[in-house]
């Protein structure tokens, strides 16, 4: 049976922004909230607080979401650091800065039961060029790109080799130009189902492929915008459904649970009232 979550910023995001007077509370309160008022048994928390709020995330207030966590009998995955974090540069000064960042974290996770640990293999550079990249093999910046990731996932899974790594597939660069090192340290997936279907890519045709690997998914609404005759670009972070949704539900979930997948589904909003209409278009295609 597939778990459905959501990722902690779909409260906290719009909060944090406005600073709230007691943010230790408000973020232990928002993981009861998914829980209860929403209905959802996992939760995403985002591990780049503990370097951007350093007061607020801290192993104290993971030790007291690890209390609840057991309370209420709740899956835990995790968002690793990815603001100013690339373990694709290939500035080794920053790459290994941005290993340790990812390494600390996983550490401070310890009084938690953390499900996967979602990694983004490229950072926005590696976004950023793969578009313009013709032929692969002749291009350095990817070749930098590649020989970084093969030393940061050597480094990772040397230094915690028991943390359940899950790579996420982006909607800049491309999975595939990946794969291979996934394969060779024998990495978990998150499949962004959305990130996919903004790079063109069939989910369900992923999914099959990989299946295996994925630790998780990534589920959040796509739409199609108009810039110009016939100039369109695909955005996603959306609610889920509604006019203009690229993202069949019913046929993604009935295909999730013919395959048997039972790993969490985490809706990755970044609104409360995003989140909202995500969850009433999951419970509707769950005829719910």
């Amino acid at each position: 049976m597939v778990v459905f979550g959501a990722s902690i910023q779909a409260i906290l995001a719009e909060e944090f922004a406005r600073r709230p007077a007691d943010p230790r509370r408000r973020v232990l309160e928002a993981v009861e909230e998914l829980a209860t008022d929403f209905g959802l048994d996992a939760v995403e928390l985002y591990l780049d607080g503990l370097f951007l709020f350093p007061d607020v995330v801290d192993e104290g207030l993971l030790a007291d979401i690890g209390r609840l966590q057991q309370r209420l009998g709740l899956t835990l995955t995790a968002h690793l650091p990815y603001v100013w974090v690339d373990i694709s540069a290939g500035n080794e000064l920053t790459r290994r800065a941005s290993v340790e960042a990812i390494v600390r974290a996983i550490q401070a996770c310890a009084p938690l039961d953390i499900t996967s640990f979602v990694l983004h293999a490229t950072g926005p550079f590696g976004n950023e060029f793969s578009p313009g990249v013709s032929d692969p093999e002749q291009s350095l910046f990817l070749r930098l790109t590649l020989a970084a990731i093969d030393r940061s996932f050597a480094d990772l899974t040397r230094v915690v080799p028991d943390a359940p790594l899950a790579v996420e597939t982006m909607d800049g660069f491309p999975f595939a130009w990946q794969a291979p090192l996934v394969e060779r340290y024998d990495l978990g997936i998150c499949c962004d189902v959305s990130h996919l279907l903004v790079r063109g890519e069939d989910p369900i045709a992923f999914l099959d492929a990989w299946l295996p690997r994925i630790r998780q998914l990534h589920l959040h609404g796509v739409r199609e915008q108009v810039l110009g005759v016939n100039l369109r670009r695909r955005i996603d972070h959306r609610a889920l459904g509604g006019p203009g949704e690229l993202v069949d539900v019913p046929r993604l979930l009935n295909h999730l649970t013919t395959r048997g997948f039972t790993g969490p589904v985490i809706l990755e909003n970044l609104s409360r009232a995003d989140l909202v209409q995500s969850v009433a278009t999951i419970k509707e295609a769950l005829g719910q």
